[in-house]
């Protein structure tokens, strides 16, 4: 490679990568995260779609009947098949497994060139029972979301992270069904979600998990954005901004704690075990802009915590919800990310000499996507997949409020009371 040659996203090495994490078994430290495994594959299949690897027809037959398969009867989705109602270790439904197995099953049917596969691509998720049971998780308090239901209670804290994943889920599930529609089910207390995700920002601009832990992260800041354009059903960029406009207290701090999450990247051997060690130099946004510009740019989601790959997601997701991708330091950023974190058997590492993993080699790739990176599909920012997937998330949401029309107007549906 040229001196002046920028490395670039190797595309066959990361399919390869993500093809291997499909359809072998994962490495025996992921055995800990099966409750998550929803997670993992929603991750793993999406990151095909972004690289443009469609799956093959057995393929999504195979994930679509899975995912089904992990549905709770009381609404939503489980984890993993260990946790579903009939496994070893029976749970309950939560947020996560929730989201992403709406996502998963529009990945499943996106791509295959049939309108009817992506209206159908929900058909069998017992929509009325889901938005029932996502209303329960809404804590009477505070009007925040918890993440799941225990002995009918809404459990598992007040993390703007919840409050995310309701949003989504709710924007896949609800529409824009009004009260006497055959599709209507009560909805949460907006008023009260949104003042809660917007008391959650702190005194230097970013959100923090809570209203009441006040530390300002980049992942929840993206997070409660992303909560408040869903809930405000965002048609156009415009949109977005307005959303935040609305709710944010402080526009202008918040943009400074998001365009901060970039530094000056100068240690490119670290190590990841090196913990003390400090691998940037922090610098005024202005001075970032002067000439001879740095060849690096990591990006961390604390002040004065090291680079990490999710974090380039984390901020620059949140800075194109606010119409700001502007502040982003592109070239130095992707030179980071495909130069330093890029593995050579494909996917990202979290920090430099780490091996990839599936969560930083999924958010890696989103975080070039809402870069432009011309390689990979366009992104949807809220939902972190591409704007291709939410289409046909659009299109399943439409395509299962209009079957439950069609059952009302003949039949008592057996999706709700009964």
């Amino acid at each position: 490679m040229a001196a002046t040659e920028s490395p670039s996203l190797d595309v066959d090495r990361h399919i390869k990568y993500w093809k291997r994490c499909h359809g072998t078994f994962l490495p025996a430290p992921y055995t800990s995260n099966d409750s998550t495994r929803l997670t993992l594959a929603c991750f793993i299949i999406s990151s095909l779609d972004l690289l443009q690897s469609p799956l093959t027809p057995p393929e999504r037959a195979a994930i679509r009947t899975w995912v089904l398969s992990l549905q709770h009867p009381d609404g939503g989705f489980c984890g993993s098949a260990t946790h579903a109602p009939t496994g070893a270790s029976a749970g309950d439904a939560n947020l996560a497994a929730t989201f992403f197995a709406l996502v998963l099953l529009a990945l499943a049917a996106v791509g295959t060139g049939s309108e009817k596969n992506e209206q159908n691509a929900f058909a069998g998720v017992r929509r009325k029972r889901l938005l029932r049971w996502l209303k329960r998780l809404q804590r009477n308090e505070d009007g925040a979301v918890a993440q799941m239901l225990w002995e009918g209670e809404p459990v598992g804290g007040h993390d703007v992270r919840n409050s995310y994943m309701a949003a989504g889920i709710r924007w896949m599930m609800r529409g824009d069904v009004q009260l006497g529609d055959g599709g209507w089910v009560e909805d949460l207390d907006i008023k009260r979600w949104t003042e809660f995700i917007a008391g959650t920002q702190t005194h230097d601009g970013g959100m923090g998990e809570t209203t009441s832990h006040q530390e300002s992260h980049g992942g929840y800041t993206f997070c409660a954005l992303s909560a408040l354009s869903l809930l405000s059903k965002p048609g156009s960029a415009g949109d977005r901004a307005k959303a935040a406009d609305e709710h944010i207290p402080d526009r202008a701090q918040l943009l400074k704690f998001l365009a901060h999450r970039q530094f000056t990247y100068h240690a490119e051997e670290e190590m990841e075990r090196d913990e003390d060690e400090e691998n940037f130099v922090e610098k005024e946004l202005a001075q970032l802009q002067l000439d001879g510009p740095p060849a690096l740019v990591g990006c961390n989601g604390r002040w004065n915590k090291k680079a990490d790959t999710c974090y380039f997601w984390w901020a620059a997701g949140a800075l194109s919800l606010l119409g700001q991708e502007s502040l982003l330091r592109r070239e130095p950023a992707r030179n980071y990310l495909t130069g330093i974190t890029q593995h050579r058997i494909g996917g990202f590492g979290k920090t430099t000499g780490a091996p990839p993993d599936i969560y930083h080699s999924y958010l890696g790739l989103t975080a070039l996507a809402v870069m432009g990176d011309p390689k990979l599909k366009p992104l949807h920012a809220e939902l972190c997949c591409s704007v291709e997937v939410a289409a046909c998330i659009a299109k399943a949401r439409d395509g299962l409020l209009a079957a439950e029309k069609a059952r009302a107007a003949t039949n008592w549906e057996n999706d709700g009371f009964w």
